[in-house]
């Protein structure tokens, strides 16, 4: 416990000095930065339990010191040939990880891989000191985008209707909305990980995009009727439609 919180820099001591440097400054049209951590995995992969044991520890701690501060995460289909159909995967979020090894001039594609707010770096999805780092240096700028949203009601039985507002310049940008489910306890048969029992967190069950013209708007989600929406959150974010950057993020639960 000790080497992780020495090397996820931002959940260590000095969070609040961090936070309290990069509040609102409206003045300035600077705003508190957000950093949103997207992992590519599978159950498929043997190395992908350790990246899962690791950004659980980010999200509790997160979580506890309300730190803006998401993490999400897409299972893919590139090991559902090897002796487990990870039942959680989707080619949709595999198009996702190859849009971003394009996009970024990447020379692999690999899991568990990690993208930072979209930057042009990835990473290794246990690699702790990299990841904190990253953190630390992104919560440490001042952003020139803020997101806050909020759900204001059913649109109907399958739905939610979510709320949100931008500030800064929205020109070129995208609103992306994951529905994922905080917490999945999965037995694995087959592959790598074979006769392991996996413990996910916040494994996105649905990506929605939505063009943004205006700084405030409603997105309807579509929604099982017969889930437990307590143990499912929406994470929100900007991301920039050419450059794949992501500018802004905000994150909704349901229940304590």
């Amino acid at each position: 416990m000790k080497k992780l919180f020495a090397s996820i820099l931002f959940l260590s001591f000095g969070l609040n000095q961090v936070l309290a440097q990069t509040a609102v400054k409206v003045e300035e049209k600077l705003y508190q930065p957000a950093v949103l951590i997207e992992l590519f995995s599978s159950e498929g992969c043997g190395s992908c339990p350790y990246a899962d044991q690791f950004l659980k520890e980010v999200i509790q701690i997160s979580d506890s010191s309300k730190s803006p501060v998401y993490v999400i995460d897409y299972h893919v289909v590139i090991w559902n040939r090897s002796g487990w159909v990870d039942p959680f995967s989707d080619s949709a979020y595999s198009l996702r990880q190859q849009e971003y090894v394009h996009r970024k001039n990447l020379k692999a594609l690999y899991t568990p891989m990690v993208f930072i707010n979209g930057s042009d770096k990835d990473y290794a999805g246990g690699d702790k000191r990299g990841i904190g780092m990253a953190i630390q240096s992104a919560l440490s700028k001042p952003s020139k985008h803020y997101l806050r949203s909020r759900v204001t009601g059913i649109a109907n039985e399958d739905s939610l209707l979510l709320a949100y507002q931008a500030w800064g310049n929205i020109d070129s940008m995208q609103l992306m909305v994951a529905f994922v489910q905080k917490e999945i306890n999965s037995q694995v048969k087959g592959g790598e990980n074979a006769g392991l029992i996996l413990h996910h967190q916040n494994v996105v069950k649905g990506i929605y995009k939505q063009e943004i013209k205006n700084p405030e708007g409603m997105f309807k989600i579509p929604v099982n009727r017969d889930l437990n929406l307590e143990n499912f959150r929406m994470v929100l974010f900007l991301q920039h439609k050419r450059t794949w950057d992501i500018v802004a993020a905000d994150q909704v639960s349901f229940g304590l």
